[in-house]
């Protein structure tokens, strides 16, 4: 035990405690912490008054093991390099050129929507699809596959932008007055958006949509083509995309009419720009402001002569907007590159997307359509069983949903069931239209862009079968039969058969069938119209249901 040291420095070899149990002051050997002693009832540790100071100043010094050193050796290694840490700048902020333009699904680039020709934007998310300017359209056209969307957007009295075309309320929402005359908190509160007048009554109400909410979602998922819809807007706008969206020039397309004067900023802040012109604007009112100007922007129902010469110009050209197919190929031909679709789904396809109609949904389809749009006055209207009807006189509609775009190589069939609600004049008429080669209008005694044959069944009974050329405001009688006179409410059946040989209609709501047929070859497309014929009653409209198309 000489190892042990008294308070004097001298040896000692026992250790005595007090009548406290208490040992006297000692040291014991250098290096050791812990020293055990047999008091006869087993060992006990004794630990050195030291440890604790040690233990301290272990705690306080800078970096005892040395780990906090290699710590930030590694961080430094990372910063600057690819997939690694960003710098921060001189007051500790990351700088706007490391910060990222979106998510892992940043995939959206201006420059890979125009590598495409034809290039397709959603025009109010779709609007003739989906209720326009809702969430609900442009998450159902990203859904669709679609990579560019239209958004316009006015503001609330108090500043708040709002997703919406118009400057009234009147004709997509449930409310009625200027947009600008409401304060946000009670808009969101007592207006819906409703089109069920255009698309449907079996659309919900959808909520109104502000436009952070959008850019918040979207942004850098697709490209977004934004538009101020006031001159109010236009500066609160301007300051959200500089305050939320450093890098929005890398995904959003700033749009609006030619002349406006927004487009001087938001070029100086690097935004990628698109003028929109009328029929009546010259070359030198676009002249005057082509170097503010990436794309031009030319309505659909502008000439194709001026479309062709705004093409000529250089600059990518898009079109609005867009309904339908033969638009789209019309468009294409003419050197147009971007569509601005009001129908997404049905121009950026090609096929067949339905064998049965939709009605008792009460929903639209993509591809049917009137031709008049964005207003509901002249649009199909949904019985919520199954019907559909118009509520203006001399109408027609596309049922693009159930159409074959291709002539199959056996021809097709199309059944359906037809009615009149009144006791219709045995002369006047409604039926089907069918066997046109693409999706432009069709209209009873009117001049149509292309060919088809059309059936109709007179108040008389009359069962008759007509083709009409592209251009001509009357058909061309191929084929008649009696039968039984149409009776007020009472279902009749039809079915009309294409083949390569020859087209025939059949009546078979009676007995015997009765049948008109033509061996006429000159048209063999696929896309159906109803129509309305030379009914000049509403009170004796003719209702659709049950249309069916299949491939024979």
């Amino acid at each position: 035990m000489t190892d042990l040291l008294d308070s004097s420095g001298a040896p000692i070899s026992v250790l005595t405690a007090d009548a406290n149990g208490m040992i006297s002051i000692f040291y014991g050997p250098d290096g050791v912490d812990k020293l055990y002693v047999d008091f006869g009832a087993g060992l006990v540790a004794l630990v050195a008054t030291d440890s604790g100071e040690r233990l301290t100043q272990h705690l306080v010094a800078e970096d005892p093991h040395g780990d906090r050193e290699a710590a930030v050796s590694y961080v430094n290694g990372r910063i600057g390099v690819a997939n690694g840490l960003a710098p921060l700048d001189p007051t500790g902020k990351v700088p706007i050129e490391n910060i990222p333009t979106g998510s892992s699904q940043n995939t959206a680039t201006i420059p890979d929507l125009f590598s495409q020709t034809p290039f397709y934007i959603a025009h109010r998310g779709s609007g003739m699809e989906y209720p326009e300017h809702t969430m609900a359209a442009y998450e159902a056209a990203l859904t669709s596959g679609v990579k560019a969307i239209e958004v316009s957007a006015g503001v609330t009295a108090d500043g708040i932008p709002v997703c919406m075309h118009d400057p009234t309320l009147n004709r997509t929402t449930t409310g009625t007055g200027n947009l600008s005359d409401m304060v946000y908190s009670s808009l969101i509160n007592t207006v819906q958006v409703n089109v069920s007048s255009i698309l449907g009554q079996g659309w919900k109400p959808q909520p109104l949509t502000n436009l952070r909410d959008v850019l918040d979602r979207f942004m850098g998922r697709v490209i977004i083509f934004l538009e101020p819809k006031s001159n109010q807007a236009v500066p609160i706008i301007q300051k959200m995309l500089q305050d939320y969206y450093p890098n929005a020039n890398q995904s959003v397309v700033w749009k609006n009419y030619y002349s406006n004067p927004s487009f001087d900023l938001m070029k100086s802040r690097g935004f990628k720009t698109w003028g929109y012109v009328d029929a009546g604007t010259t070359d030198a009112q676009m002249a005057s402001v082509d170097h503010l100007i990436d794309y031009w922007g030319v309505p659909s129902a502008m000439t194709n002569t001026r479309k062709q010469e705004i093409v000529s110009k250089g600059k990518p050209v898009i079109c609005w907007e867009v309904h339908r197919r033969s638009q789209r190929d019309t468009l294409v031909g003419l050197g147009v590159q971007g569509m601005m679709c009001a129908q997404y789904k049905w121009c950026s396809t090609d096929y067949q997307i339905l064998k049965k109609d939709n009605w008792a949904t009460a929903v639209k389809a993509p591809g049917d359509m009137s031709r008049i749009y964005y207003d509901g006055t002249r649009d199909m209207k949904y019985s919520g069983t199954g019907e559909v009807f118009f509520n203006v006189l001399s109408e027609a509609a596309l049922v693009g949903s159930c159409s074959i775009p291709t002539f199959p190589t056996n021809g097709y069939r199309v059944t359906f069931e037809m009615a009149y609600d009144g006791p219709v004049p045995t002369n006047e008429h409604a039926g089907v239209a069918f066997g046109k080669p693409d999706d432009s209008e069709y209209r009873f005694s009117q001049a149509n862009a292309s060919g088809g044959y059309h059936m109709l069944l007179r108040g008389s009974g009359s069962l008759e079968l007509y083709s009409h050329a592209p251009g001509s405001t009357a058909g061309t009688q191929l084929s008649i039969a009696a039968s039984a006179a149409p009776v007020a409410g009472q279902w009749m059946k039809f079915t009309v058969d294409v083949t390569p040989a020859q087209v025939k209609i059949t009546r078979t709501d009676v007995t015997p069938n009765v049948s008109v047929s033509s061996t006429n070859a000159t048209y063999r497309g696929g896309y159906i119209h109803i129509s309305e014929g030379s009914i000049s009653n509403l009170a004796n409209k003719p209702r659709w249901r049950n249309l069916t198309v299949n491939a024979l």
